[in-house]
């Protein structure tokens, strides 16, 4: 992909089957000449197949690093997380289908790297643990979108993905932390991890979220912050602050020199896009077994709202959930107040008014 600026105008320069397409593009901005560029190379994709310029069928390196990652970074130029997630996905699928055109991948094909991905080990696992079942069905989702844009351009007459079962989950990992865990967790922190998990166990916002904040979206007034876009249509949303999530995003706000308030330490002018090696390493130094993710505390923010007395409903909104049932999932009663509930209904159940009933 290389879209540059020459003078006043937008221009695109790549090549496409060893003939080079350098031209000058109407665009008024990056974002639109990047969207040409991927409309001219869908259409000479199709001339590719459909006339008689093509000699040989695509192989699936070539599609996944050209016209599909080009096609990601416009798609999800306002999600710059989710573009890295799908291409990691693309590099492990690479590393099995590099060399085979996209018209010979089959079902049967994807299930024998379905089998082989989940039997490899996990990325620095010490334990010589494997991939998840989870991590395998993400390469799977990636490489279906891979395949129904090759449809929708005419390279290939069908999904193969389609007819592959992904592995049945089991969605139960999920942690909440104690007051003493996050204590350990919070001390051994770096600056910018404990202010994203700060902010994360105050509102329970996304960790995407919490990244691409800007200075415009903290209220001071009104004590809140506004989550303008995220995973679903309903992550748009206000979330007023509590006191502790107010003075991290008032202190940012006021030291932030650019217009994020978590800005990437290479490159100032953009979010930061991930802290998960942060994360890995305040957990080893808390040693807190047994280990959490990250996004579990947005897990134990939920949690401990719903078990303060926060109604499902305003839950929801306050989440970004589209449906009630996801927010249920999202709620895990801890033994200690499950011990309270049932102490009580003992005491409900020992009352004179119901025993006269």
């Amino acid at each position: 992909m290389s879209v540059f600026k020459h003078g006043k105008s937008w221009w695109y320069d790549f090549r496409s089957d060893g003939v080079r397409y350098r031209e000058r593009t109407p665009a008024a901005n990056r974002d639109s000449a990047l969207q040409l560029e991927a409309i001219r190379k869908a259409q000479l994709s199709g001339q590719k197949i459909h006339g008689k310029r093509q000699s040989r069928s695509i192989r699936f390196a070539e599609f996944a690093f050209g016209d599909f990652s080009c096609w990601c970074s416009v798609e999800h130029k306002d999600r710059p997380s989710t573009y890295a997630r799908y291409m990691r996905s693309v590099k492990a699928l690479n590393t099995f289908f590099r060399n085979h055109t996209l018209h010979s991948i089959d079902p049967g094909m994807v299930e024998h790297y379905k089998i082989q991905r989940s039997q490899q080990p996990r990325k620095n696992a010490r334990d010589g643990r494997s991939v998840t079942p989870a991590a395998v069905n993400r390469d799977l989702a990636v490489l279906r979108i891979l395949f129904n844009y090759a449809v929708r351009l005419g390279i290939v007459a069908k999904n193969p993905v389609a007819q592959v079962r992904f592995f049945r989950e089991r969605n139960r990992c999920t942690r909440v932390l104690s007051v003493g865990e996050e204590a350990a967790y919070l001390k051994v922190a770096s600056p910018l991890l404990r202010d994203v998990a700060t902010i994360m166990l105050e509102t329970g916002m996304r960790p995407g979220e919490i990244y691409r904040l800007c200075r415009d979206d903290v209220d001071i007034d009104l004590r809140s912050v506004h989550v303008r876009t995220g995973k679903t249509d309903n992550a748009a949303r206000y979330i007023p602050l509590t006191e502790r999530a107010f003075g991290v995003l008032s202190c940012r706000v006021r030291h932030a020199h650019s217009e994020w308030l978590f800005p990437s330490p290479l490159d100032p002018s953009t979010p930061v896009l991930d802290v998960r090696k942060a994360h890995d390493g305040a957990v080893a130094r808390a040693k807190i077994a047994p280990r959490f993710r990250l996004y579990d505390l947005r897990h134990t923010a939920l949690t401990r709202m719903a078990m303060s007395g926060i109604d499902l409903p305003t839950l929801k909104e306050l989440a970004g959930h589209s449906q009630i049932q996801m927010t249920m999932r999202y709620v895990h009663p801890t033994p200690e107040h499950k011990r309270r509930a049932m102490e009580r209904f003992e005491e409900f159940l020992r009352t004179p008014v119901l025993l006269k009933a």
